[in-house]
C-alpha cells in the first residue's frame, strides 16, 4: 500500500505462493503483477529495488541473490541469522554500490525521535539505566524464538539512542513452555562502557500488550508508550546532590553533601504522529535516487543482528 501510493515508485512485482493473497493484490493493486517464484523479480531487468517480506530464516537467501542482481535491498528486520552472514551481505552491497536497508520501523517513529532529540538536547542528563517491555498474547512462532522476532525492535532503538556503540557485553535467559527449543519469553540486559545498562523483556504469552520504555536520567526521566494516546511522558524526577554546611564552611569537600528528592511537573508532549511504514519507504526511495546511506543501511542491521546473536549465544548456554 504505501510503495503503491508513492508517486516516485511503480511496484512492477509481488512475489507471493499463497492464492488467498496472490486474490489480495490482484483486487487491490491491479497495475501489480503476480508471480509464485521470486527469480522472476531478480531476473527482472526493469526492477531497481526490492523489497523482502519474508520469514526471516530465508532473508540471507534472498537479499545475497537481490544484491547480486544488481538491484537495491530493503529487507524486514533482521538482516540475517548470524553475524557472519550480516557480514556477508555487507561487503556484498558495497561490492556493488546498492543500497541495502533493512525495516527497523521505530527509527522512524516520531515518538523514538523525540526521545532522541530529547536526549542530545541534555534534557535527561547523563543516562543512568534503560529498560524495555514488548509483550503481547498470541503470534506465537515457530521459526523463532521471541528473542529473534521480537528483541530487534527494541535492540535497534537502543543503537539509535546509544548513537551506534555496540554494549560491552549482552545476556539473556529465556524459557519455552509452547515449543520446546524457541523460547516465549526472554529477559536480556545490556551493558555499555559508559556504564548505561539496559533491561530487554520481551514475550508473546503475557496477558495484555504492552510496548514501553523507560529512561531514567540525571536530571529527568521519560517513558515512551507506543500503545498509549500520550507517547511520550516526561517526568521532572531524580535525586539531587547538594553541598551541606559542615563545622568548618567545608564546600569543596567532595564528601560532604546530602541528597535530596525532587519530584516536579509531567510533561505530555505532543508528537506529530505519521505512519513509520510511510516515512521508512520514502527514505529508502529517498536513498536509491541520492545513492546516500539509510538511517537503518549496512551498519546499523548489521549491529543489530550482532547483539541479537551475543544474546541468543547466552540464551542457549547459560
Amino acid at each position: 500500500r504505501n510503495l503503491s501510493t508513492n508517486p516516485n515508485c511503480h511496484v512492477k512485482w509481488v512475489a507471493e505462493e499463497s492464492p488467498q493473497r496472490q486474490t489480495y493484490v490482484k483486487t487491490n493493486f491491479p497495475k501489480t503483477q503476480i508471480t509464485a517464484n521470486w527469480e522472476d523479480i531478480v531476473n527482472d531487468p526493469e526492477v531497481d529495488g526490492v523489497v523482502i517480506a519474508t520469514p526471516a530464516s530465508t532473508h540471507y537467501q534472498l537479499t545475497k541473490a537481490v544484491l547480486k542482481a544488481g538491484k537495491h535491498a530493503l529487507v524486514e528486520k533482521p538482516l540475517a541469522m548470524s553475524t557472519q552472514e550480516a557480514d556477508e551481505l555487507v561487503s556484498l552491497a558495497e561490492e556493488t554500490g546498492r543500497i541495502l536497508m533493512v525495516g527497523h520501523t521505530f527509527l522512524y517513529n516520531s515518538a523514538v525521535r523525540y526521545v532522541k532529540e530529547f536526549i542530545e538536547k541534555g534534557e535527561l542528563g547523563e543516562i543512568y539505566y534503560i529498560y524495555s517491555k514488548r509483550l503481547n498474547l498470541g503470534q506465537i512462532r515457530s521459526d523463532v524464538n521471541a528473542w529473534w522476532n521480537l528483541a530487534p525492535h527494541d535492540i535497534s532503538i537502543l543503537l539509535y539512542l546509544m548513537n551506534g556503540e555496540l554494549p560491552s557485553s549482552v545476556t539473556a535467559h529465556g524459557i519455552d513452555y509452547i515449543q520446546p527449543g524457541i523460547e516465549d519469553v526472554v529477559f536480556a540486559t545490556l551493558t555499555w562502557e559508559n556504564k548505561v545498562t539496559a533491561h530487554i523483556h520481551v514475550s508473546w504469552l503475557d496477558p495484555g500488550k504492552i510496548r514501553q520504555m523507560t529512561l531514567v536520567g540525571s536530571k529527568k526521566m521519560l517513558i515512551y508508550d507506543d500503545v498509549s494516546d500520550d507517547k511520550i511522558k516526561i517526568l521532572d524526577k531524580g535525586i539531587d546532590r547538594l553541598p551541606k554546611i559542615g563545622e568548618r564552611m567545608d564546600y569543596d569537600n567532595v564528601n560532604n553533601y546530602q541528597l535530596l528528592q525532587r519530584t516536579g511537573d509531567i510533561l505530555l508532549p505532543k508528537i506529530n504522529f505519521q505512519e513509520p511504514l510511510k516515512i521508512e519507504i520514502s527514505h529508502f526511495l529517498e536513498c536509491i535516487s541520492e545513492n546516500k546511506e539509510s538511517l537503518t543501511g549496512k551498519k546499523h542491521a548489521r549491529d543489530v543482528v550482532a547483539i541479537l546473536e551475543m544474546g541468543y549465544h547466552s540464551l542457549k548456554n547459560h
